[in-house]
This record gives C-alpha cells, sequence and structure tokens, in this order.
C-alpha cells in the first residue's frame, strides 16, 4: 500500500511517496492547483497509474516516457526504450515528443539512439542529439549521421584527371536531390571541348555524335556505380582519390570507410582540436575548406563519435566516418545533400563490425575502445550484448 502526505503553500507543493520527499516549485498558482489535485487523488486512491500521475507532473522526462510509451525509473525519472537501462537524454525525449504528438515516422530517431546506445563515452551520448539539432545534420532511416568532410586530391592522384568522376558523382546526386528523377534516365556525354554533360536518354537518342562532335560515355547510374565500387570499368579515368588537409597522409576513397584507432582519439569535449577524425556541419567545412578543396559527404554511426567540443558547435571528432560522395561546393557554399542513397553499403560493413563487437563481449572485454581522456564505461556487460544484438538484428 503506497502512502501519500502532502501540503501546498503557495506555488509550492511538498509531499512524500512512501516517506521519499518531493518538492516541486511550480511555475503559477494554476500550475500548483493542478499538481496538488492530482496528489489528492492518488492520495485517496493510491493505483499505478495515479502514482505515474503524480510522478509525471514531477519530472520531465517522466513525464515525456510516459506519452512516448517509454520505460522510466521511478527514483531519477529517467526513460528508456524498453528493455534496456541506458537513460534516454532529454532533448532526444522532447524530439520523441513532438514525433508521437504529430505522428512523425520515429525510425531514424530511434535507430540514431540505439546507434549512440553503443557509444562508451557518456558526454557523448548525452550531447550529440542536442549538438546535431542546432546545425543541418540530416538523420537517415537507419540512424546514421549525414555529415561533410573536405579534403584534397592525394599526393599520387596530382596528375591523374578525376574531373569524370566528380562529374559524375555531383550529377548523380543533383538528379536524385533536386530534378527528383532517376539517374538511369541520363547519359554522360564529352562535347568538343573536352567538358563533361549530361542529357537525358530521350534527348540523347536523338543527337548524332558525329555532327555534334560529342562522346558518349555512359549511363550515369551505371558511370556512378562504376565509380562508387572503385571498379574502373570506364576507361575514362581513374577513380578520385583524396588525402586530408592537414597531414596529407591519408588515403580517402569513395565507399572505404576512413578509420582511426579509438585510443588514439581525444575524448575531451573542452578541446576543440585534438587527435581524431574531424567532419561537421556545412558551417565547419565552409570556413575550414579552401578554394581547391573537394568536399565529401559522409556517414557517421553515432557509436563512433568520440567527443562534442563544447566551444565549437559546428563540427566533431569521430573514429570512424564513411564517404560516399562529392558535393557541389561553389563560392564558397556547399548544395546541402539531404540523401539516404548507399546506407545499405554501410549497413553491410556494419553488420561485419557488430558481429565482431559481439563476440568480444561474449568474452567480457569492452566492444568499442574508449578515447583518452574518455568517461570510462560502466554498464554491465548485459546492457552492452542487448544493445549490440538488437541493432543486428534490426539492420540484417
Amino acid at each position: 500500500m503506497k502512502n501519500i502526505n502532502a501540503v501546498k503553500i503557495g506555488n509550492v507543493v511538498n509531499l512524500s511517496i512512501n516517506g521519499k520527499l518531493h518538492k516541486k516549485s511550480c511555475g503559477s498558482p494554476a500550475e500548483a492547483n493542478e499538481l496538488y489535485k492530482i496528489v489528492l487523488i492518488a492520495r485517496e486512491d493510491p493505483t499505478d497509474d495515479n502514482i505515474k500521475a503524480v510522478r509525471a507532473f514531477l519530472n520531465e522526462k517522466t513525464r515525456v516516457a510516459i506519452l512516448c510509451g517509454l520505460e522510466t525509473d521511478t527514483e531519477t525519472g529517467d526513460a528508456f526504450l524498453a528493455g534496456f537501462n541506458t537513460p534516454i537524454p532529454l532533448p532526444l525525449l522532447e524530439t520523441l515528443k513532438e514525433y508521437h504528438e504529430n505522428n512523425y515516422p520515429v525510425d531514424a530517431i530511434l535507430n540514431f539512439w540505439k546507434l549512440l546506445m553503443i557509444n562508451p563515452d557518456v558526454r557523448v551520448r548525452e550531447s550529440l542529439f542536442g549538438f546535431i539539432t542546432t546545425h543541418d545534420f540530416v538523420l537517415t532511416d537507419a540512424g546514421y549521421m549525414v555529415v561533410y568532410k573536405a579534403v584534397d586530391d592525394h599526393s599520387d592522384n596530382k596528375d591523374a584527371d578525376t574531373s569524370f568522376a566528380e562529374l559524375v558523382s555531383n550529377r548523380y546526386l543533383h538528379v536524385k536531390k533536386t530534378w527528383k528523377e532517376s539517374p538511369k534516365n541520363y547519359v554522360v556525354y564529352r562535347d568538343a571541348n573536352g567538358d563533361f554533360a549530361i542529357t537525358n536518354v530521350k534527348t540523347a537518342d536523338k543527337m548524332n555524335e558525329n555532327e555534334k562532335a560529342i562522346e558518349f560515355l555512359g549511363n550515369l547510374a551505371e558511370l556512378f556505380n562504376a565509380i562508387y565500387n572503385t571498379d574502373n570499368k570506364t576507361g575514362v579515368e581513374s577513380t578520385p582519390i583524396y588525402t586530408d588537409m592537414h597531414s596529407h597522409s591519408m588515403k580517402i576513397e569513395l565507399g572505404v570507410p576512413v578509420v582511426m584507432e579509438r585510443k588514439e582519439c581525444d575524448g575531451n569535449p573542452e578541446v576543440d582540436c585534438s587527435y581524431g577524425l574531424h567532419v561537421g556541419a556545412t558551417k565547419y567545412v565552409e570556413n575550414f575548406a579552401g578554394s581547391s578543396s573537394t568536399i565529401l559527404v559522409c556517414y557517421v554511426n553515432p557509436a563512433h563519435v568520440v567527443a562534442v567540443p563544447k566551444y565549437d558547435h559546428s563540427k566533431m571528432r569521430v573514429s570512424e566516418y564513411f564517404p560516399f560522395a562529392v558535393a557541389t561546393y561553389k563560392d564558397g557554399k556547399i548544395d546541402i545533400i539531404d540523401t539516404k542513397y548507399f546506407e545499405s553499403d554501410y549497413c553491410e560493413y556494419e553488420i561485419e563490425e557488430l558481429e565482431r563487437q559481439i563476440a568480444l563481449v561474449k568474452v567480457e572485454e569492452l566492444p568499442i575502445e574508449t578515447a583518452k581522456k574518455a568517461e570510462k564505461e560502466s554498464r554491465p556487460m548485459s546492457e552492452l550484448m542487448k544493445i549490440l544484438e538488437t541493432r543486428l538484428v534490426d539492420i540484417e
């Protein structure tokens, strides 16, 4: 039997539930009156639902969790996905509440959180969602973040003509994103001046190569797939290879994850620029990129975010990113790419990684290394195993 006692003094309601004291300073007399009425109902009839109504009024997290059908801790008010014990941060809870109230699909948000739950640093788990809501980050259905990276041509690639590959990449995304059409309906050609362009298949059928002094190079979708798979079947130019702008020591290719050992990365959010792979929103890249830079569009798995700097809210440090396309960069501005293409390629890579992580947990080892100056992982292996296995089932 639950024992409830309470007193209302002005806008303050003091109460105890089974001896545990609670105090709520309300913002108005109306709010205080509403709470006190809910408390009196629970006192008269202390059912689980009535007690839950009181707790929801006392704690914002509990209130939102109840609205969204999540589990809660009655002592702390923390909210959790059903079956898990990793607390959901308030900014993400509030977004789930908004989506719930408007009947928006929540797959991207929930998948993002399932990935973020894998992250071993509690500071990243608590801050990352709030960070991405302040900038133009996009979440894919699988829960990955779409981010940007400014790079240079690789030193071994300086003499290679990569304009064809970049043209194909840009036009492919432009056709899908802006024109809302299929790249299969377009072909790529080279004109008399040696410049590359695209045209509709139906238009191309009416064009005479000899009369127009042009050369058809192939279907846009097929050419892109050949380049993206780093399988140069076109016979035109080599697949572009890029490098980082700082050290020029990295080899970066489309469709190949770029990885740095997490233990070599700096997890301290108080430091803006330090060890780790830097990616960011368009604002960060636009400030960092040079006139000759190439902007890559990348996926980042929230599990691989190492640090969210406190004082530079346009970039983050990660231990892995997956470059999948070249963005348009003109007059110092990026053509923002909002796309879910090639998720399946990264999902296949992630499946292998999840299987490796599950194997580590089975022998009582942490699935992901902690970064330098990171908060130590404190969750039990059983919680980590449940998170990994659930994610694996979701994407297989």
